[in-house]
């Protein structure tokens, strides 16, 4: 598959303004998200994930998948979990977040392609389902160490065939070298970008992306979506290598 998309900066005085523009562009309220968001790096060549006992709870196409992301060049991957408000500071509450029954996907972003005259950010990508709860174990034994984990705060929409999602990051008050099993207060999260500003996204999953009519139609409904919000954000192609997911 591949990922087509253009990015925007979005200040955080023009959020509530662009949430109803897009409201009113897609005739959707947007979709509130909240995502752990789990880094892992290669630090050597992944075996095969059928190895692993975690591989025996995934269905026959997910662990087709998994192989064919684990076992190429070494890369920074993430493992991504949805998670609610409730999930947050729940240690104080009678609803306490279930760290053992927590889903989650691997999800693949290759660096974006070079030398493209498309004016949109190419990238190969997949993502798969992994199994619940503690995925340390199954991401050491396929070559992969966790690094830091973090969390993306946005709101979704769907305009025809786009995604379009309006997030920022936030960060934990501290460090830890293991997924937390536990989550602070959201209002003790700290945003990554000072400012407050927030990221833009809006994207196309091309299914086959050696079909070159779908890459382009692809490519057009973007740039359509470009003209439409041109008045209110300046969506483009991003920097290639800000993209870069290549483990060094």
């Amino acid at each position: 598959m591949h990922e087509q998309s253009l990015f925007a900066s979005v200040p955080v005085h023009q959020h509530h303004e662009l949430l109803q523009q897009l409201a009113g562009l897609t005739a959707m309220q947007p979709r509130h998200c909240l995502e752990r968001r789990l880094i892992f790096k290669a630090y050597r060549k992944p075996g095969l994930a059928g190895r692993t006992g975690a591989s025996q709870d995934l269905q026959q196409s997910d662990l087709h998948r998994l192989n064919k992301m684990l076992n190429g060049n070494m890369y920074y991957t993430q493992v991504v979990g949805p998670v609610s408000e409730k999930s947050f500071g729940s240690a104080l509450t009678e609803t306490p977040y279930d760290y053992e029954r927590q889903p989650w996907k691997l999800e693949f972003r290759d660096i974006p392609e070079a030398g493209t005259r498309s004016a949109v950010t190419s990238r190969l990508m997949s993502s798969a389902t992994l199994p619940r709860g503690d995925i340390v174990p199954s991401m050491n034994a396929w070559g992969y160490n966790f690094t830091t984990e973090f969390v993306v705060e946005g709101d979704m929409f769907v305009y025809n065939d786009i995604a379009i999602f309006l997030h920022r990051v936030l960060h934990y008050p501290e460090e830890s070298n293991q997924p937390r099993q536990s989550l602070p207060a959201l209002k003790d999260m700290t945003l990554l970008e000072k400012s407050g500003s927030y990221v833009l996204q809006a994207f196309i999953i091309v299914q086959d992306g050696s079909n070159q009519e779908s890459m382009k139609t692809a490519s057009q409904h973007l740039f359509g979506l470009r003209e439409q919000l041109k008045s209110a954000v300046r969506l483009e192609q991003a920097d290639r290598l800000s993209l870069d997911t290549r483990a060094k």
